[in-house]
């Protein structure tokens, strides 16, 4: 009897930020996608034909019975013990008859579900007698590195090392036909200036409700008496890999956009990050006679996607690639939309807590979307270190709270146009750069204390605002706040987003041609 094989790998964001240096976190995110890959630990193990989803550290594979499918489990766990120490997999194993593929891929999601719940967690025996640390993860130091021979290491850092120039390899092709560009291995390079600027930006990006569709199908396929076993197994991979191909045309089209705005390197001046305004334009750094893009993706797996880059790029970026989403069209499945995280830190804060803080931006935006049963895209942000543990409702009522008033609009809607209000697109397009009423063109531009006073006022309420837009317009009748905040800088005299838009004043730069 046939049998179908599911993995899935545990811990992800654990293995992959072990390390706070970004070449250990980059080389780690490959390891994880090397783990389900049909190129990578898959390969010679099984037929390309038997593997129905192979990818974003989860994998399905066909075998003929049920002794196949346990010595294929034996020699990929095998493969992973010896090359990939410190990644764990769950795996479990399901027989079908034939003409139930579809009841028992939905079946097999349920039964690997729980296994991950009831596994028995890994508890290894550390070096008893062993007295040197990784200098990266704090265990047990086996060996060094020939790059840095008086570094102890963990054998889990050493094996990722050996993957280096793969990983390395498998990112660049995102840099095709851009010769003398390359993605940075390390955070300085990231386009920081000193003296001035010293942030970045991480961005998680995680699709809507990928999940529920996918057992929506399921169901569908499992009642439906016309869908036969080849019908189900083409019609599987047809969206798993169009789901991987969304993922990968979003991270093109960061790619794609921040290259559009780099100004080539000439003889009398390096290459520089184009935009507006003109002010947060910044140079790129230039490693062995390459220049250093200011972006580095971490991790990509189907419609979840991870890059650091400076932080004056984050929120661009990650608008960016919601607009991919936000024009998906999957087969069998549907349009697919997505939420983005954003956390902008200091460039050597801990990076997994910055991934943490993202992480919870995205899922801040994705509660939003399901209270107001909205199907679109949307974004949070947060600008600087949070406590540990700390939640992102706890740092909004903490820091966005004054006399039973929201000083946020966060999280925000896309937005289809700058005209839709109280959207990220009209933040950015109109708050912000509308030439008649945003806070840095045109007047305002010219009033900078004034604008300084904003934050103040808001906390005092929407009178103060009122009343200070009033008498300011005496003197300038071109200080003004777009609709539908004109009158007082509040929605509904409840919350305010011109505290959100002025903590970007300074750091938002757009990637569009002045």
């Amino acid at each position: 009897m046939p049998v179908l094989t599911a993995i899935d790998v545990l811990g992800v964001q654990r293995f992959v930020f072990q390390s706070n240096r970004l070449r250990d976190v980059v080389t780690g995110s490959y390891v994880v996608h090397w783990s389900t890959s049909e190129k990578g630990a898959l390969k010679d193990l099984t037929p390309t034909d038997k593997i129905l989803l192979a990818g974003g550290g989860n994998a399905i594979v066909e075998t003929g019975s049920m002794d196949e499918a346990r010595s294929f489990a034996a020699r990929y766990t095998r493969i992973l013990h010896d090359d990939a120490p410190g990644l764990e997999v769950a795996v479990v194993h399901k027989e079908y008859k034939e003409g139930n593929l579809a009841s028992t891929l939905h079946g097999l999601q349920i039964e690997l579900a729980h296994a991950k719940t009831e596994r028995f967690p890994s508890v290894p025996l550390l070096g008893l007698s062993v007295t040197a640390s990784c200098r990266e993860t704090g265990l047990v130091a086996c060996g060094f590195d020939k790059d840095e021979p008086t570094v102890p290491l963990s054998k889990e850092i050493l094996s990722r090392r050996k993957k280096k120039d793969e990983a390395k390899t498998h990112w660049e092709a995102d840099l095709k036909d851009r010769d003398g560009f390359a993605f940075p291995i390390e955070l300085d390079h990231l386009g920081r200036t000193m003296g001035d600027t010293s942030l970045i930006g991480v961005v998680h990006i995680d699709g809507n409700s990928v999940g529920e569709k996918i057992t929506s199908w399921l169901k569908q396929k499992s009642e439906d008496s016309t869908a036969d076993d080849d019908l189900v197994r083409r019609q599987y991979r047809e969206w798993s890999q169009a789901i991987d191909r969304l993922g990968q045309e979003a991270l093109q089209a960061v790619v794609n956009r921040l290259c559009r705005q780099v100004e080539k390197p000439a003889q009398d001046h390096p290459g520089s990050v184009m935009g507006r305004p003109k002010r947060l334009r910044f140079e790129l750094k230039q490693k062995d006679g390459r220049w250093m893009l200011p972006l580095r993706p971490i991790l990509l797996g189907g419609d979840d996607l991870t890059f650091v880059c400076d932080g004056r790029i984050a929120m661009d970026l990650a608008e960016t690639a919601l607009g991919v989403f936000e024009t998906s069209r999957i087969p069998h499945l549907g349009k697919i939309t997505a939420c983005a995280g954003v956390a902008v830190v200091r460039v050597h804060a801990p990076f997994a807590r910055a991934y943490e803080l993202a992480d919870k931006l995205c899922a801040s935006a994705k509660r939003m979307l399901k209270e107001k049963d909205d199907c679109g895209c949307a974004l949070d942000w947060h600008i600087g270190a949070c406590r540990p543990g700390e939640t992102v409702e706890g740092i909004r009522e903490r820091q966005y709270r004054a006399n039973g008033r929201r000083l946020t609009c966060r999280p925000y809607r896309l937005g289809s146009e700058k005209d839709d209000t109280e959207t990220w697109r009209w933040l950015s397009g109109t708050l912000l750069d509308s030439k008649t009423v945003g806070l840095r063109e045109g007047a305002w531009s010219e009033r900078r204390n004034k604008v300084k006073a904003f934050p103040e006022l808001v906390r005092e309420g929407p009178d103060s605002v009122k009343a200070a837009l009033e008498a300011w317009k005496v003197v300038d009748k071109r200080l003004q706040l777009p609709q539908p905040i004109a009158r007082n800088g509040f929605f509904d005299d409840t919350r305010t987003p011109l505290i959100d838009a002025l903590e970007l004043i300074d750091l938002h730069l757009v990637l569009d041609a002045p």
